[in-house]
């Protein structure tokens, strides 16, 4: 008999699931940033450019003049 959530989870979300319990019962090393990156879902931003971004917004709200 199938498990009932309380949230609807996808098969993606599912099959994810099984990989990572796979993979931590089998102590398989966790894939490298750049590997994760690169699987990442569209609209993916990396941390350095976020932070490269919100230091531009930043001096774009500054006063030129005190």
């Amino acid at each position: 008999m199938p498990q009932r959530t309380l949230h609807p989870v996808s098969p993606a979300a599912q099959a994810r699931l099984v990989v990572a319990l796979t993979a931590k019962a089998w102590r398989v090393p966790p894939s490298s940033l750049h590997a994760v990156a690169r699987r990442a879902p569209h609209g993916y931003v990396p941390v350095r450019a976020l932070r490269r971004l919100h230091a531009a917004a930043m001096l774009t709200l500054l006063p030129h003049s005190w």
